[in-house]
């Protein structure tokens, strides 16, 4: 099994999806949310299907995205970097956030990350 790992930068999101869930929802529901998205993060790191996509595909037209990938689970997408060693998660970003944006940044981090 290949492990997954998170990013520094996407530990603060995680952190904020669930307290801004617990304060309109109540607790059980980030629970649920939380054990779904490790889930997927499972199956990601798996290489199960369904699989993510290439983050170019969110970007039309536009440059490469240094093989970043994508998948949407729930109302988020979770951008990470499939490599023979695991699933390195750099953010998940909510589906109304301008994703050309995120993308450039996260690609300027991924470029300090990996290189």
């Amino acid at each position: 099994m290949r492990p997954y790992r998170l990013s520094l930068q996407a530990e603060q999101p995680l952190e904020k999806i669930f307290s801004w869930t617990v304060q309109h929802f109540g607790i059980e529901q980030p629970a649920r949310y939380k054990d779904q998205l490790i889930r997927r993060l499972h199956s990601l790191s798996e290489n199960e299907m369904p699989r993510g996509r290439p983050c170019n595909a969110l970007l039309v037209g536009r440059r490469k995205s240094l093989d970043l990938e994508y998948y949407r689970e729930g109302r988020h997408f979770i951008i990470y970097r499939n490599t023979p060693q695991g699933v390195y998660v750099l953010n998940f970003v909510h589906g109304s956030r301008d994703l050309e944006n995120v993308l450039d940044g996260l690609n300027r981090y991924a470029l300090l990350q990996f290189e």
